[in-house]
């Protein structure tokens, strides 16, 4: 697996974004964050030396790319399967174009709890939102990400139902950007998190949705009964964090975003991503005894090699002082 950055360009503003500062950091001058026709060809070349048949473009707003639809149409022509992050708040032109593409060729994973940058504008957001997904149903999934314990399920999988999209909601954690403030779910949030999702799972199930899972999950949020829960409901969480390779737009493959200032290697003309990775593992490899608590170091499912323990970035963070709020924990409602 591999992402290309294709726009460094956002028109929302996430609290929880752990790309925030990587985007600002490395805005160019010359294409005004976006990537070139030419290296965007590059990037192909490199996918297919690493036996990757997908196209999984990020950002920043990859759809704020100003030759977005002819991208996605020269990763087609290579054969390749389009995969865009996308906040889902999409131009009409662009929707008239991506209606007609098959819903084999391309999905978009549409996040459900993007905020702009006015939060009087939420309600005209999720509007908007919901048009792309009634128009895009057929190549529509939908992402969510947790950055409060008390977060809400229930009107993504109505609104999924209602507009006929797949039948996924991917759910990643917000994780901590190593040298960023970003908002984020505190590990010590992650059991009540875990109980959530588990409570979620059956009414999922009776809207024949199914969970799939990011990277930073930890075993130990789980009680086995909630992963039995999860399994009969037809998801089931994997507890890894390894290299994701995101590309930038001058060639730099990081870890991942949140620690994309810290974690790097250049990529060369016959770069593979699996040469990549190797780098970007040896780099991390002193700091992978440690986890998101102090207890991993020590823990059977991460001697077993069944937990990583968790986001690495959050991992690093806990060696350093945290300011951590005070959070009301809700009851989970029933399924």
């Amino acid at each position: 697996m591999s992402n290309l950055v294709v726009s460094r360009v956002c028109n929302m503003n996430c609290p929880y974004c752990f790309a925030g500062g990587f985007m600002q950091s490395g805005m160019q001058a010359d294409n005004q964050g976006f990537i070139s026709r030419a290296d965007f060809s590059a990037r192909l070349d490199y996918l297919k030396r690493s036996g990757i048949d997908s196209v999984r473009l990020i950002g920043g707003e990859p759809t704020l790319h100003p030759q977005i639809r002819e991208l996605i149409e020269e990763g087609r022509r290579a054969g390749m399967q389009i995969l865009i992050f996308t906040h889902g708040i999409l131009k009409e032109s662009l929707l008239a174009y991506l209606e007609n593409l098959p819903g084999e060729e391309c999905t978009l994973l549409v996040n459900m709890n993007t905020r702009g940058k006015d939060e009087s504008r939420s309600g005209e957001i999720d509007k908007k939102r919901r048009k792309t997904l009634e128009r895009l149903g057929h190549l529509a999934a939908a992402s969510f990400n947790i950055h409060t314990p008390n977060f809400d399920l229930l009107p993504v999988m109505e609104t999924l139902q209602k507009a006929g999209c797949r039948r996924i909601i991917r759910l990643g954690l917000a994780h901590p950007s190593l040298g960023g403030q970003n908002v984020h779910l505190h590990p010590k949030c992650y059991p009540h998190a875990a109980a959530r999702i588990a409570g979620f799972a059956e009414t999922a199930r009776g809207y024949g949705i199914r969970f799939e899972f990011d990277c930073g999950f930890v075993r130990c949020m789980f009680s086995d009964d909630e992963l039995a829960a999860l399994k009969q409901a037809g998801s089931e969480v994997n507890f890894q964090c390894s290299p994701i390779l995101d590309v930038d737009l001058n060639g730099d493959a990081c870890h991942c975003f949140p620690l994309a200032d810290r974690f790097s290697v250049q990529m060369e003309a016959d770069s593979n991503a699996s040469d990549l990775r190797d780098k970007l593992i040896e780099q991390t490899r002193h700091y992978r005894a440690a986890g998101i608590y102090p207890t991993c170091s020590s823990c059977g499912f991460k001697i077993r090699g069944e937990c990583t323990g968790g986001c690495l970035a959050a991992a690093m963070r806990r060696f350093r002082p945290a300011n951590i709020q005070n959070v009301r924990l809700v009851s989970i409602p029933s399924a």
